[in-house]
């Protein structure tokens, strides 16, 4: 059976005449568009709405043993032999340790919208899957199984927010069971001839046996899109939504120019629902214009883009001033909480104090600067990797004298689990473009005025928590302070 891009799927539902449907589906990706495609695949294979409203049934796996269900009614048989289709909506079967981001995402956008209702099934399922309970949620747990390469140790609050209203609602972790094992049983098995399943998510690990399963028996389709802010995926992303709105603007005749395509893009960021929204309104507004340039969109347009946390650590690591400010009023006036914007401060600074703690070590003097990608890679990479291992062994040795030095301390070091810390330079050495930047950054500071910093952001944290001052009035003080050169 075929496992076939978004792009081809017009052309999959025409041949469709000269072959027969699938018995399952497993449509994945950005959600827009494996709505869309979820659509079309129902429509082609139930053209008659009327039918639809009987034999059409959308269905969510919120709590283990719904599978079991999913699973019977799947087996039964139609009436008057009619076809009968079965989407399980934003499937988690496919949620891991490997690919929990997009559910963590969607946990935490449900919190920031004030909606930890809405979150805490998803909370629970993933601490399900990972075979954890809220009493095993300590420090260490959290930082090993529940913080996300995105993200920093010390950025994980709204797990104990989410522990917290579990606990406070009675809320408790499912029994662990393998839906995936049951569903890929049953589709091994077969349906009835006539009935369809759809599974939709936006997360899959192609390396489960559920997704061998469907491709063996069924179809895929593939709506994923690069997320990633590297050059090369902003393109990709450029691209696509380029291809998505000429779709639309071709059905009311009109163009947009490449000017007013990009402030679109630099205004909204890559959210294909909310680009198509506000596309729809602009073309609303040109009326009879057919040529749509930057002043429509100037006029019908806010800005909707979260201006993401990287780019207020990233000003601040360049100094500069002005940018700082507004990306700390843009994050406050987006819903980000004033503690969730200073941690990210202090993150960052500690990040440049790692990074010139290196670079005064008898290691960094191979590094200058004005260093070339390359070059960084070839030759400081490798020594940075060795400083992180003399870091981690320090560590080591620190702990061991804490508890002891007897051979027994020694030995059940050598089974204790993993130091997780936050002075690691290279966490991430595979993708060592990351790292190069924060070289370069950490020339616009002195480690005195790193270290003052830092003193700083603990001076804004009390005067947040203690004195009742606005926390805009704090933070703006904050960034001053620190990008502020010293004479």
């Amino acid at each position: 059976m075929p496992e076939i891009p978004y792009q081809s799927l017009k052309q999959y539902i025409k041949d469709l005449s000269k072959t027969s449907f699938a018995p399952v589906y497993l449509i994945f990706g950005e959600e827009f568009l494996y709505q869309q495609a979820v659509r079309e695949i129902v429509n082609a294979i139930i053209p008659d709405s009327a039918v639809q409203r009987h034999n059409y049934d959308v269905v969510h796996q919120k709590e283990q043993g719904d599978m079991v269900d999913i699973i019977d009614r799947m087996n039964t048989y139609s009436f008057f032999s009619e076809k009968k289709v079965i989407e399980l909506r934003d499937a988690t079967l496919f949620v891991s340790k490997h690919n929990q981001d997009n559910q963590v995402k969607k946990i935490r956008q449900n919190l920031d919208n004030n909606e930890p209702e809405k979150a805490a099934p998803l909370f629970l399922s993933l601490l399900s899957r990972l075979q954890l309970e809220l009493s095993d949620l300590t420090d260490t747990t959290i930082n090993d199984k529940l913080t996300t390469e995105d993200e920093s140790s010390s950025d994980v609050e709204w797990v104990r927010r989410m522990a917290a209203f579990c606990q406070e609602n009675h809320l408790s972790v499912p029994v662990a069971g393998d839906d995936a094992e049951r569903l890929k049983s049953a589709i091994e098995r077969g349906f009835p001839q006539n009935n369809f399943l759809i599974i939709s998510t936006d997360t899959v690990d192609k390396r489960k046996g559920l997704y061998k399963a469907i491709k063996n028996c069924g179809t895929i389709i593939d709506c994923s899109v690069a997320k990633g802010n590297k050059k090369a995926d902003q393109e990709n992303q450029r691209q696509f939504l380029r291809h998505q709105a000429n779709q639309l603007l071709s059905k009311h005749r009109k163009q947009l120019d490449a000017q007013a395509f990009e402030l679109m893009f630099q205004m909204i960021g890559f959210d294909l629902r909310s680009f198509i929204s506000n596309l729809e309104k602009v073309i609303d507004y040109a009326d009879a214009r057919e040529n749509i340039t930057t002043k429509e969109v100037q006029e019908v347009l806010i800005r909707t883009k979260l201006d993401p946390v990287y780019e207020l650590t990233g000003a601040i690591s360049e100094r500069d001033t002005v940018k700082s400010l507004y990306h700390v009023n843009s994050l406050l006036s987006s819903g980000y909480h004033y503690l969730q914007v200073l941690t990210a401060i202090a993150n960052q600074i500690r990040k440049l104090i790692n990074t010139r703690g290196f670079l005064e070590s008898s290691l960094g003097g191979n590094w200058h600067a004005g260093m070339g990608y390359d070059q960084f890679k070839n030759q400081i990479l490798p020594l940075v990797g060795k400083y992180d291992a003399s870091t981690l062994h320090q560590l080591q040795n620190h702990q061991l004298a804490f508890k002891g030095t007897s051979d027994t301390v020694r030995q059940d070091a050598k089974n204790s689990p993993k130091i997780t810390t936050d002075l690691i330079i290279a966490k991430n050495p595979n993708n060592p473009y990351p790292i190069y930047q924060q070289f370069l950054r950490s020339e616009n500071f002195t480690t005195n005025e790193l270290f003052r910093a830092i003193n700083q952001t603990h001076q804004a944290d009390v005067r947040l928590k203690t004195t009742g001052q606005s926390p805009v009035r704090v933070l703006e003080e904050l960034v001053l302070a620190i990008c502020e050169k010293q004479p």
